[in-house]
């Protein structure tokens, strides 16, 4: 049986038996009986109550590891187009290659030549991979990028100081800015002009800094963002990725903020930095800022 039903039956049966008490003392004239069976009673009730609470956790807990679930397939799917985009232009390269080596094997150099100068002209890789030191991170920003421009999207991302000091597990950290992203992209895609999101890392007083910005309709003023269900599209099944990316950053006693504009809405996360023991000490500055 399913935690949903458990919990329905549960509470059904807690129902059934008040019930039947209360019809039981409405239609007895000698309650002793029942009088006597009261403890029993109230120690089954007590136990359908205790069933119930910890079922409801559990649905809870289970609610927020699908919608956790949920964002990692969008981003592993997301990965997995952009390693088939790479695979492709891999093979395309290698196929270059071996031309260019047989050419220049027999010695027909200027034909050589030709053939670099037009890959030079006619082919120019359609995705531009940009480095991050975060590997999971730098996956995940180049798949948003790729997958935000396929859209129309002007997606724009700038990481301005090393983060080797941002303690937080790969997977968790591509949940929290994943979502977040996934969010700002389709906010930004009800501009039809001029759609752009950007986000940027910073590192200062010991802390790591995280901006994200989308141009799309603000939120209303009485939004109540991290509530379960909470959602501007008026589906069913939504409104969670807030909810579970808060979770995530006090998980790891960072602060999430977001604010509302005119046109757009930005967020802002901080996270404190990791304290890292060298030879003279404890050291909380693990990382200096870029400019």
């Amino acid at each position: 049986m399913s935690k949903d039903k458990l919990v329905i039956t549960t509470v059904l049966v807690q129902t059934l038996i008040l019930l039947l008490i209360s019809n039981q003392i409405l239609t007895s004239d000698n309650l002793t009986n029942l009088k006597d069976s009261i403890p029993y009673i109230n120690l089954v009730i007590v136990g359908l109550s205790i069933l119930s609470i910890i079922s409801i956790k559990n649905i809870d807990k289970n609610a927020r590891y699908k919608i956790k679930a949920m964002m990692l397939k969008s981003t592993l799917t997301q990965v997995e187009e952009l390693l088939r985009a790479l695979q492709m232009q891999r093979h395309e390269y290698a196929r270059h290659i071996e031309t260019v080596q047989a050419l220049v094997e027999l010695e027909r150099i200027e034909e050589a030549k030709h053939y670099i100068e037009g890959i030079t002209e006619s082919y120019w890789p359609n995705y531009e991979y940009i480095y991050v030191d975060n590997p999971a991170l730098a996956t995940l920003l180049n798949t948003k990028k790729a997958a935000a421009e396929k859209q129309g999207i002007d997606f724009a991302f700038a990481v301005k100081c090393e983060l080797d000091g941002l303690d937080i597990p790969p997977w968790d950290l591509c949940s929290i800015i994943g979502n977040l992203l996934d969010n700002a992209i389709e906010a930004a895609m009800e501009d039809e002009q001029n759609p752009r999101v950007a986000i940027e890392f910073t590192y200062s007083d010991d802390s790591y800094y995280v901006y994200i910005f989308n141009n799309g309709y603000p939120f209303p003023p009485e939004a109540k963002f991290y509530e379960p269900g909470f959602t501007t599209k008026g589906s069913n099944g939504r409104g969670y990725g807030l909810y579970i990316t808060k979770k995530l950053v006090e998980q790891y006693n960072g602060e999430i903020k977001i604010s509302s504009f005119k046109k757009g809405t930005a967020i802002y996360l901080n996270f404190p930095s990791r304290r890292i023991k060298d030879d003279s000490g404890y050291s909380t500055k693990y990382c200096q800022e870029i400019g």
